[in-house]
């Protein structure tokens, strides 16, 4: 007996002291000793998306003050992370009450895959903070379009010159007419109180006499006046429904360039019947809730926009929980682009069918503040557009879209649906006619092979594209 006890109870005092330092050293590690800025790293890549390291439900718990909610039970919290059903199949009475508050509402924890080291990282951080350690993410600069302008300089353009000479015409009869009454009202009173009278001339009389000498000089300059005027009449009212640079209040600020170019979401996300039907559709206030429910404070506008979102919809923010029988209110948005009701236009067909880019009609989205009517001048200047068509007539005009359909080109073996109209085309004499003279007349291509081994492109316009129906009801 005394020969057992000699051979076991060194090695039983030496695990009990090993496993009292490992315990003391996954506490230490879990909560205490782990790195802040791999902990930072970690956290946004595997939790920022539910929780804070504040006490503020996002869409789980904020950590805030987890080493103390969790004092004890290192080793549970490490398998709730890794494996939430499993900790909760324990019984333990704290996780039981994780459960049954929250995932109900958001559903299970899905089983994270980083090691009880890494979870040290993460919890140190959380307890931590940022600590000044943790290096700070170079920002993404995107400048709206006004701030490009200013950083360039540029303001708005000044095309009131017309005006300044109508208001300046004006004030020259008001002056001279002033004076004139002046004069006489001066002659009045000189004959009342029996003064002399002025007998010169008038400033009417002067200028008349003036002009006669000058006939010539008058005729050539009143000449000018009138085309000018005439021109800048024509100009207005040739600018009647246009509306370029056209950007409306809207009841929520929201920043197409924080959102598409900061954070780089694809316009279709919200937008999605853009590819599907005629209209591109205004998101919902749910689709906007697939972000803002965990995104609660925007780096512009703070809490106050979203807000209106949340009062929208029926939200709080502080539980992270829709309200129930709420009477939701929608959002009235004010239509920026604007066609008139006689006109048919088709966003599946360019989108879907023709593949254009969005900012071959909408221009560069990534700089708008709010939205806003793009100028040609906008959509031209594009680097990034592939196959970009620049046009020259106003946006959302006739003139506009009959350029595009007569520059744009159809490959006509790119889709199903343009191969049915090139077999129609080549299944006839008189469709194998007009391929082959619009072949070699225009794409100086044929060379007497037969029409339907070539790669034939066709404009729009060539396929039906300016028929006054296919536009107009």
């Amino acid at each position: 007996m005394k020969r057992l006890s000699e051979r076991f109870l060194p090695r039983f005092i030496l695990s009990t002291a090993l496993f009292i330092c490992f315990s003391l050293t996954t506490w230490a590690s879990i909560h205490e000793g782990g790195d802040v800025v791999k902990g930072k790293q970690l956290f946004n890549a595997n939790c920022a998306s539910c929780h804070k390291i504040t006490d503020e439900v996002l869409a789980a718990p904020g950590l805030k003050g987890i080493d103390q909610r969790w004092k004890g039970k290192d080793e549970l919290l490490i398998k709730w992370i890794q494996n939430p059903k499993a900790a909760a199949a324990t019984g333990d009475p704290y996780v039981k009450s994780l459960v049954e508050k929250y995932v109900a509402t958001y559903g299970w924890m899905a089983n994270q895959a980083v090691s009880a080291e890494e979870i040290g990282h993460i919890l140190t951080y959380v307890k931590e903070g940022d600590g000044g350690s943790a290096p700070v993410a170079e920002e993404n600069t995107c400048l709206t379009y006004e701030e490009m302008q200013a950083a360039a300089g540029q303001g708005k353009e000044n095309d009131g010159l017309i005006w300044i000479i109508i208001i300046g015409v004006i004030l020259a009869i008001i002056g001279v007419s002033a004076a004139n009454i002046s004069r006489s009202l001066k002659n009045a009173m000189n004959e009342r109180d029996g003064k002399p009278i002025d007998e010169s001339a008038g400033y009417w009389e002067s200028a008349k006499a003036w002009m006669w000498r000058h006939k010539v000089f008058v005729s050539l300059t009143g000449l000018f006046i009138f085309c000018y005027l005439v021109v800048g009449l024509y100009g207005a009212l040739m600018d009647i429904g246009v509306y370029e640079a056209y950007k409306p209040e809207q009841p929520i600020w929201f920043s197409h360039a924080s959102h598409v170019c900061k954070y780089e979401i694809d316009c279709q996300y919200c937008h999605s019947a853009a590819a599907e039907s005629k209209h591109a559709g205004i998101p919902s206030a749910n689709v906007c809730m697939n972000c803002h429910k965990g995104i609660k404070e925007g780096p512009v506008s703070g809490k106050k926009e979203i807000a209106k979102i949340y009062e929208a919809i029926g939200f709080d923010p502080a539980t992270g929980t829709y309200i129930e029988n709420y009477e939701q209110k929608p959002i009235e948005w004010n239509k920026v682009h604007n066609l008139p009701d006689h006109v048919y236009f088709n966003h599946s067909q360019h989108v879907t069918v023709a593949g254009l880019d969005c900012k071959q009609c909408h221009g560069p989205v990534q700089t708008y503040s709010v939205g806003r009517q793009a100028t040609v001048e906008e959509i031209n200047a594009q680097d990034d557009v592939p196959g970009l068509i620049k046009l020259t007539k106003p946006t959302l005009t006739m003139g506009w879209c009959i350029e595009c359909h007569n520059k744009a080109e159809v490959d006509l073996a790119s889709s199903a649906y343009y191969e049915e109209m090139h077999n129609r085309f080549t299944s006839n004499e008189l469709g194998q006619r007009f391929l082959r003279s619009y072949l070699e007349e225009n794409l100086k291509k044929g060379d007497g092979a037969p029409v339907d081994s070539l790669k034939t492109i066709l404009s729009v316009k060539q396929l039906g594209g300016w028929e006054c129906g296919k536009c107009h009801y």
